[in-house]
């Protein structure tokens, strides 16, 4: 404790001074301890720099650790002194028989991180490199990425090094800690330097066996990387890292699982696929089982990943993923968005049931989330909308207050009607979420209630005058307001233009001037349509499309070649972020993943579903350009302000007569 001081006396450099230079070993010692303790505080001993190299001299590997910490500590305010020290590093490197000393001098020459330096670092640790030791050869390849990463001009004999230890190393530590080195010089340079053959990857497979924890997850996070030759290589490295999957450390076992789901778009056989995706399963699963939050949310946030790919790999598991009271919402967020994830046709009830229970939850921001994800099940399969409108309806009844799951609950419904307009009949839910419409506060919802009132005004009884309520405040609202009231109102005033002729006069007097450019563009056009033909508007925002078949959201996050890159790297921190390692830090390099066929596995029914939706949109298509052929023959400019046809006015007198008043 007295080393640790706050108040050294004065002259104590001095004293220390003394003592380094002092014949005494022992006097030597202590001073050096004391030297290192000062440093520790915060203050500065770089005066004693060269008094203390001198100390080198002594074979004591304990006063030889703290010097090298030393070093390290004050080698960049003084390169020129550190210069001093190399003769003393490379004496340890060549002559010293304990192969601790030899590791310990190349490790702290490479920490050093002195450029000028680096040049002298490059024969020692060549010599380090094939030295007999193991602990020697592992300590200086993990050396040579850290002289990389400030020198890399003079790395290139080293790197010829490394790519021949990598093809006779027998060692199994110092063989993954090989891999690891060279995997971060090709991070920062970008460059593939690991030459694989058949002979190397035999021999990573029996390392995986020997090696310590640490060494299994460097081999096998590089075999996730590479691409097999063929299906029978993919199949064999398969195997051998099939009993990684129990393993008791859970990095090990995901790193495992990162293995085999790559290596699964190399396989021909479709049954060993499914057996593989049944093995696999059961470890993710297992690995929920652990009691720190932490790691089932880093668990949780790769699975997301992976049902991008492959979806059919929790399909009879979505009871695992239901929340529990005591976990924390971070870990409940997460799950929600799983369940949705492998929810389908056969177990959307289950599903259903268990948000049911969600939305009785205290916080608002799961039961928003929980609304959200009955919508998107909703939306997705056919068969789950009656079920999806019940609860909802049930929910907006007892709706009292403008909470965040009222919100939700308005934006939801919004596209539940878009999807199938019938469903307003169903259970009256029309009727209910119209007597919830004035706890909208939040722009996206009050679109949602503006849409409903354009679309379904004929059955709202009043709705011209709740859609006034809206016009009166138009100037206050949001942009994504103002477009959908524009729209809504028009459809209103279609449906009934006497009562709402004075309604859009006053709209477009109040969006005519607006400073918005898309609310003022859309308000000409509108204007400019209802006085040119207003059988042209009618077909426009009067469009009644019955039931649209392929209404679904697209869950993917990313495009395909981008999933690839992000379960190549699955378990790193950007894949909790859901981002690519290039867009979480601006210095890794990216290699191309030049792999040609890429595939999503899918569930029988997902799959015909698939396929029901591109016949749909093939003919959507066509009947689009048969649309499109037809509009084309027509002669009427609808973005030209001259006056309007005289025909027109004479048919639509009253909308005429409307317009001038404006």
């Amino acid at each position: 404790m007295a080393y640790f001081g706050n108040n050294p006396q004065r002259g104590e450099l001095q004293e220390l001074y003394a003592d380094l230079n002092d014949l005494n070993f022992e006097k030597k010692k202590e001073a050096v301890k004391k030297v290192i303790a000062y440093m520790t505080v915060g203050k500065d001993v770089s005066d004693l720099f060269q008094s203390v190299i001198k100390c080198l001299e002594f074979n004591d590997i304990e006063m030889k650790k703290l010097i090298y910490l030393y070093i390290v500590n004050y080698s960049r305010q003084k390169p020129d002194d550190a210069i001093m020290v190399i003769q003393n590093f490379r004496k340890d490197v060549r002559k010293s028989e304990n192969p601790l000393v030899r590791a310990l001098a190349i490790r702290t020459f490479g920490c050093l991180r002195v450029p000028k330096l680096n040049e002298y670092l490059i024969e020692p640790l060549k010599d380090c490199i094939q030295d007999d030791d193991p602990y020697v050869r592992k300590t200086a390849v993990l050396c040579v990425p850290k002289v990389y990463e400030v020198s890399p001009e003079i790395c290139p004999p080293l790197l010829e090094l490394l790519q021949k230890l990598l093809e006779k190393e027998s060692n199994a530590l110092v063989l993954a800690n090989l891999i690891q080195s060279m995997r971060e010089i090709e991070v920062v340079s970008g460059k593939q330097i690991i030459n694989l053959n058949q002979k190397i990857i035999q021999k990573l497979l029996l390392a995986v066996d020997e090696c310590i924890e640490w060494g299994q997850i460097f081999i096998l996070d590089y075999l996730a990387s590479y691409n097999p030759q063929d299906s029978k290589q993919a199949e064999v490295i398969i195997e051998r890292t099939l009993p990684r999957l129990s393993h008791i450390n859970p990095t090990v076992t995901f790193c495992a699982v990162k293995v085999i789901l790559k290596y699964l778009d190399f396989l021909d056989n479709g049954d060993l696929v499914k057996n593989l995706c049944k093995k696999v399963a059961p470890s993710l699963i297992s690995l929920l089982s652990w009691n720190q939050p932490e790691v089932q949310y880093t668990i949780l946030r790769n699975i997301s990943l992976i049902l991008q790919k492959f979806p059919i790999l929790f399909e009879n598991e979505v009871k695992v993923f239901f929340c529990s009271f005591n976990e924390p919402y971070y870990i409940k967020y997460e799950k929600l968005d799983i369940m949705v994830r492998i929810c389908d046709s056969k177990n959307f009830g289950q599903v259903l049931n268990e948000l049911l229970i969600y939305l009785n939850e205290a916080d608002p921001h799961f039961v928003r989330k929980a609304i959200k994800s009955i919508g998107k099940i909703a939306i997705t399969y056919d068969k789950a909308l009656d079920k999806a409108v019940s609860i909802l309806v049930e929910f907006a009844k007892n709706v009292q207050q403008p909470t965040e799951p009222v919100q939700e609950l308005l934006i939801q419904m919004q596209l539940i009607y878009k999807k199938n307009k019938s469903m307003y009949k169903h259970e009256d839910s029309l009727k209910f979420i119209y007597s919830i419409i004035e706890y909208a506060n939040e722009p996206e919802s009050k679109s949602a209630c503006a849409w409903i009132l354009g679309e379904f005004g004929e059955y709202i009884p009043k709705s011209a005058e709740k859609m006034k309520e809206y016009i009166d405040n138009f100037q206050m609202e949001d942009r994504l307001v103002q477009l959908q009231l524009l729209t809504s109102a028009v459809q209103l005033y279609l449906k009934y233009p006497s009562q709402c002729s004075i309604l859009i006069q006053q709209l477009i007097t109040s969006a005519k001037d607006s400073f918005n450019p898309d609310v003022r563009d859309r308000t000409y056009i509108y204007w400019r349509l209802l006085s040119t033909d207003p059988e042209i508007v009618k077909t426009l925002v009067c469009f009644n499309s019955g039931a649209v078949q392929n209404f679904s959201k697209d869950l993917r996050l990313w495009e395909t070649q981008d999933l690839v890159l992000a379960l190549e790297n699955m378990g790193s921190i950007s894949n909790l972020f859901h981002k690519l390692p290039h867009q979480l830090y601006k210095n890794i390099k990216i290699k191309i993943n030049n792999q040609q066929d890429i595939k999503i596995y899918k569930g029988e029914e997902k799959q015909e579903k698939q396929e029901n939706q591109a016949q749909v949109q093939q003919s959507e298509n066509q009947q689009n350009n048969k649309q499109e052929q037809q509009q084309q023959q027509q002669d009427i400019d609808l973005l030209s302000f001259d006056d309007p046809p005289v025909n027109n006015i004479n048919n639509n007198s009253n909308k005429a007569n409307l317009f001038e008043l404006i």
